[in-house]
């Protein structure tokens, strides 16, 4: 159980920082403009490939810690 909790919080730690500093935000802007030029209304869009992405790095993280902890439990018992 505690290999299971392991592994999800520290993947989602782990993915969380790898997601930061690989990954860049490309929030599309729209803005509308009058007549006269002057904005009248300012739209943020969300980037979903960067939430996509960074759920996958996140998801792939959790898995490769409770393989290396599996991988770490099956040598200890197998020395001892």
């Amino acid at each position: 159980m505690k290999k299971g909790w392991i592994s999800i919080i520290g993947g989602f730690v782990l993915g969380i920082v790898i997601s930061f500093f690989t990954l860049e935000y490309n929030g599309w802007q729209i803005i509308r403009h009058g007549r006269d030029g002057i904005a009248y209304q300012k739209i943020n869009d969300l980037d979903i490939d960067l939430l996509h992405n960074s759920f996958l790095i996140i998801v792939v993280s959790c898995i490769g810690i409770y393989l290396v902890l599996t991988l770490l439990e099956k040598r200890r018992n197998r020395v001892n």
